[in-house]
């Protein structure tokens, strides 16, 4: 890692409605995209849950209440040569565990609005059952992390670990 450039710091959302996460396609270049939980970049002067709580909605339109109670669940910290030109070295993405009904995810931003889906490079949203997700990663379809299926089996296995875990790409 460049140890003249910083981690971009995101939030993530593991948006769980009992037996499905609902995940975001994004383009990653090249004709290849990446389904990862929806959520972005924290702003300067934000918490972790403030971001988390802004990006879902930007993104899919839910609203976090004092009633939600998003768990860290993950910590996921990777070298990104690639996002050397916007000022960092990689990326740490903190992963929150968000039980919700399940919902058609439709952004709470206008269209052409910064933060909107259209304008951060997301293709598509949809619900995964961990059985999809399985089948999609054993054809090749990116998921991130990479070890989504591994480690979503144990979230929903069980209960969140009480110490979030570091993980890698």
């Amino acid at each position: 890692m460049s140890d003249n450039l910083p981690l971009r710091r995101s939030c993530r959302g593991l948006l769980v409605d009992g037996e499905r996460v609902l995940l975001a396609q994004h383009s990653i270049g090249k004709g290849q995209s990446v389904w990862v939980g929806p959520g972005g970049g924290v702003e300067n002067g934000e918490s972790l849950n403030q971001t988390l709580a802004r990006e879902l909605h930007e993104e899919t339109g839910l609203v976090l209440t004092g009633a939600d109670l998003p768990r860290l669940v993950w910590i996921q910290t990777v070298e990104l040569s690639e996002m050397n030109e916007q000022g960092y070295s990689g990326v740490v993405n903190y992963y929150f565990l968000v039980h919700v009904d399940v919902f058609e995810p439709a952004s709470g931003l206008p269209v052409g609005a910064a933060g909107h889906p259209d304008a951060e490079g997301i293709l598509d949203q949809r619900w995964w059952s961990l059985a999809e997700i399985e089948a999609a990663h054993a054809h090749g379809e990116l998921f991130s992390p990479r070890a989504l299926p591994s480690l979503l089996r144990a979230v929903l296995a069980n209960d969140p670990p009480m110490t979030p875990i570091a993980i890698g790409l």
